[in-house]
């Protein structure tokens, strides 16, 4: 019978049970939609005339739905307090469908400056379908709340109680406030803090005022110089007694940070003492940085200078009398913990530490070809935040990413653990000297870099040396796939002849898809006689290569070179290094045309020569006696290109 009860109990019991748990509402469906959005910059990059977001996946979006924008910097503008709604933006469309790209158009004396986050929110039917921050073309960091402290640490009621913040980073220095309304007795409204002589921000809450005990949530915030805020809490317990001796605390701190590899830091320690030490105690710091995981090497110490002193009641920051670098390229997620041992003989010592993982970036190829695309991989940057890539000073293309990030031409968004994949090209204007990448947050300041070399496009000249008119066989290597370049000799543009490599059209030439070319050119008749230089030039990649040549003078000289000027004189003279089959003339310095006789070399037609195939000429002319003595030049001019030669003979 007992067991028929117990049994008839237990039925009633879990039909209870059930009961109850099918009457739990069910959880709400999670949002699956994907979209991909983009700021239009205009062309000054000075202000955003425009918003496209497109609809990758995911069902679709009732027209009802709507759009918010934020923006950082401009947070009262009227385009930041409007709500836009789907359908206003799909053209006429009542659903957003797949594919679909939602365009916003900002009226021109609307437009939004380009500086700053804007932040993107497409609501509907109460969910958050999604977000994104899109980078301006220039962001300023935010301020960091370093530090928050209160004297006494333990207040009683009644008693003045004085906020401690220390605040790094570019900020307003009339932005520091601390808001204390939650305390019962505490101002109403925020309210602004001094700057010490030790560096830190205070208030100072006056006494009489706390009426309340208990644990109350103060806040501090600091506003950058583009309207960027941060807020660092204060935590206020207020007693009836206080307290005789509060705890011994450190706290780490590395100046610059966000810390970067191969960046130098200034170690520091933030010592609070919360009891009361009189007269003040000597305080001893040490530091000691290591990797992790450990590699022999990756190891730092250092002490704080002497003479500093801990009172209690406040916090003392005390630095590393030398800086730290941080190991340049250590292994992909290598973290670093940094210590701070702080020592006071007459309470003892206390340790603090804190770890850091830098920004990672590595490349799938260490050089390539201006125009070339390389694929970085990026870890451990800050979670949704831009991230850019620089070759030798100048930005980077990125042409496309994996499908869990979002990205524009010129930065990456990260993903929520910091990290991205994307397909880098290799910009226009790259010096060739360039042999690393930077992939930078500009948020944040986290960066990293990766070798990259750029391969130097380089020409080639076949033969090295020549005459005036002379074919040349330039071949060019190392130049961006299918780029279109120009050649020219000192100055003077070239139009090829012919090209077994690549193509031509008039004067351009097109590279193979490789970046290469073979092409003649023709020596031009304005060259001067020694050395010149071939460059070519790809005005579309901003690049030039060159390669020297050098001219083979034109000459002519006198056999005999003297002679007496009361006898008739005869003259062989001899020129080379002149166009193959020119036409060639002679005369005096003067003007006068020189009356040749015959040619043993070249061939003579009236007034004029005909050089050889080789460019030369031997040929006799006569002076008759009389006149007087002295120098007398002689000119060999080419009819064609009007270079000359010039010989000088003498008179007794």
């Amino acid at each position: 019978m007992a067991t028929i009860l117990l049994l008839a109990l237990t039925v009633t019991l879990f039909a209870s049970i059930f009961a109850f748990v099918t009457a739990f509402p069910s959880p709400p469906p999670q949002n699956n939609n994907q979209f991909q959005a983009s700021l239009v910059i205009t062309t000054n990059t000075t202000y955003v005339s425009g918003i496209r977001i497109t609809h990758l996946a995911g069902p679709q979006v009732p027209g009802n739905g709507v759009i918010y924008l934020k923006s950082a910097n401009q947070p009262t503008s009227p385009e930041f307090q409007k709500t836009y709604q789907v359908s206003g933006g799909l053209s006429g469309a009542s659903t957003w469908n797949l594919g679909q790209t939602w365009a916003l158009n900002f009226p021109l004396t609307q437009m939004p400056l380009a500086r700053g986050n804007i932040t993107i929110y497409v609501v509907s039917q109460a969910q958050l379908l999604f977000s994104v921050i899109l980078p301006g073309t220039t962001l300023s960091a935010p301020p960091t709340i370093v530090a928050t402290s209160i004297y006494p640490t333990a207040p009683i009621v009644g008693q003045a109680i004085t906020v401690n913040a220390t605040v790094s980073g570019s900020y307003r220095p009339n932005s520091v406030y601390v808001n204390l309304a939650s305390v019962q007795g505490g101002p109403a409204t925020a309210q602004i803090m001094t700057l010490n002589s030790n560096g830190q921000w205070t208030y100072t809450l006056s006494a009489g005022l706390t009426t309340t005990t208990g644990t109350f949530y103060g806040f501090v915030n600091a506003t950058g110089n583009n309207g960027q805020a941060t807020v660092g809490p204060v935590l206020i317990t207020i007693t009836t007694s206080g307290a005789s001796n509060g705890p011994f605390s450190v706290g780490v701190v590395l100046v610059p940070s966000p810390p970067n590899t191969g960046s130098t830091e200034s170690v520091q320690a933030v010592v609070t003492y919360s009891g009361v030490l009189s007269p003040a105690q000597a305080l001893n710091v040490s530091f000691t940085a290591i990797s992790n995981p450990y590699v022999s090497g990756n190891r730092w110490t250092g002490w704080a200078p002497t003479g500093a002193t801990v009172s209690g009641g406040s916090s003392v920051t005390v630095v590393s009398k030398t800086t730290w670098t941080v190991p340049s390229n250590p292994a992909t997620g290598t973290s670093f913990i940094v210590y701070a041992n702080a020592t006071v003989a007459t309470v003892g010592t206390v340790p603090g530490t804190m770890t850091f993982t830098p920004a990672y970036v590595t490349l799938s190829a260490s050089s390539g070809l201006i125009g070339s695309s390389v694929t970085a991989t990026g870890s451990s940057f800050g979670p949704v935040t831009p991230v850019s890539f620089t070759v030798g000073g100048v930005l980077a293309t990125i042409t496309a990413c994996s499908s869990d990030t979002s990205f524009t031409a010129s930065s990456v968004v990260t993903t929520a653990t910091g990290a991205f994949v994307c397909t880098v090209r290799i910009a226009a204007n790259t010096p060739a000297t360039a042999v690393t990448m930077i992939a930078t947050d500009s948020a944040t300041g986290q960066n990293d870099t990766s070798a990259f070399a750029v391969s130097d496009w380089t020409i080639s000249p076949s033969p090295a040396s020549g005459i005036v008119g002379t074919s040349v066989t330039l071949t060019g290597t190392l130049f961006a796939g299918s780029a279109a370049i120009t050649v020219s000799y000192s100055g003077v543009s070239l139009t090829p002849t012919i090209c077994s490599s690549g193509t031509f059209l008039g004067s351009t030439i097109t590279a193979t898809a490789a970046g290469g070319f073979v092409c003649v050119v023709l020596v031009p008749n304005s060259a001067a006689a020694g050395a010149g230089t071939f460059s070519a030039t790809s005005a579309a990649w901003g690049t030039t290569a060159t390669t020297s040549f050098s001219v083979t003078a034109w000459s002519i000289s006198l056999n005999p070179a003297t002679g007496v000027h009361t006898s008739n004189l005869w003259f062989n003279m001899t020129g080379t290094g002149f166009l193959a089959s020119s036409l060639v003339v002679f005369y005096y310095s003067s003007g006068t045309a020189v009356t040749l006789i015959s040619c043993t070399s070249g061939t003579l037609t009236g007034s004029t020569v005909t050089a050889t195939a080789a460019g030369g000429f031997v040929c006799m002319f006569k002076i008759a006696s009389g006149g007087s003595a002295g120098a007398v030049q002689f000119v060999a001019s080419d009819v064609t290109s009007g270079q000359s030669a010039t010989a000088t003979y003498t008179r007794s």
